[in-house]
């Protein structure tokens, strides 16, 4: 049996529950949790499999957890309520699982939903960014799935990787099967409002039990392409996220300084303020 969690504010979800419904293995049961009645779902009434909760308080770490307990499903997916799956995604990745013996957390490919392109960058090449990799993560450079020394994260581009399973450090929280055995079911992130860098601290906890981390390169899953951040905005709040998880992850908080340092020139030169 499988389980679908999605934390949401309501509204129209209706890209991603028909996704999730029209693909080669479809959900047993989608469990919605908003924070409390004044949040809605629009459309409801057309889905069969649908379950909504109440987690009574904000936080989409938070939220997901709460759907995680009332979860009937082995395995189970996490999703956000932005994402849009392939065709095969979830069979892909419960084949994965399967052929794991449930040890493994297993994610998709991240794709741009506006034009269908990769959503993490290739390597770039040339001085500058040798030097900028160097900076991140010291000799080791531009990896893959790697988390680096600075706390920040490659993502995995399948234009770049080899085989259909990628061992990786990290994966993005937005689409993720479990097995249920291996869920965290405490509420992990410290910190109110939108959860900066959760998916680095859930990966690394998810580690620390003992899991490997997989990407699957043929699942695929769409988005929308994310801004940078605003300097004013959300900036600080990014900063004192990944500093909590360095800290914790015994990284270089002198290489998450730089990088930082490096991301706010680049921002005013942007005009991203």
């Amino acid at each position: 049996m499988m389980s679908v969690v999605i934390p949401s504010l309501g509204g129209d979800l209706s890209k991603t529950l028909d996704s999730l419904n029209s693909g080669t293995v479809k959900p047993d049961e989608i469990i919605i949790c908003v924070p409390n009645k004044s949040h809605s779902v629009k459309d409801l009434a057309i889905y069969k499999n649908i379950v909504v909760v109440y987690s009574e308080k904000y936080g989409q770490v938070y939220q997901r957890i709460c759907g995680f307990k009332v979860a009937n499903g082995d395995n189970i997916l996490q999703i956000d309520d932005d994402v849009v799956v392939s065709s095969d995604c979830l069979e892909l990745l419960m084949l994965s699982m399967i052929n794991s013996q449930g040890t493994v957390a297993v994610s998709p490919c991240w794709f741009n939903l506006a034009n269908s392109e990769p959503l993490h960058q290739c390597k770039q090449t040339g001085i500058l960014m040798s030097s900028y990799y160097w900076l991140l993560n010291g000799v080791r450079g531009y990896s893959p799935g790697e988390v680096s020394l600075a706390g920040t994260n490659f993502g995995v581009n399948p234009k770049e990787v080899h085989g259909e399973i990628i061992n990786v450090d990290w994966q993005p929280g937005g689409c993720i099967l479990h097995n249920k055995k291996n869920l965290i079911l405490d509420n992990y992130y410290p910190y109110e409002g939108k959860a900066y860098s959760e998916d680095l601290i859930h990966s690394h906890l998810l580690r620390k039990s003992g899991l490997s981390l997989f990407v699957v390169s043929r699942a695929r899953c769409m988005t929308k392409l994310n801004l940078r951040l605003s300097l004013r905005g959300e900036l600080y709040r990014d900063f004192k996220a990944k500093l909590y998880f360095v800290k914790m992850a015994n990284l270089s908080i002198v290489r998450m300084y730089l990088h930082y340092i490096i991301y706010t020139m680049k921002s005013i030169i942007k005009k991203n303020i």
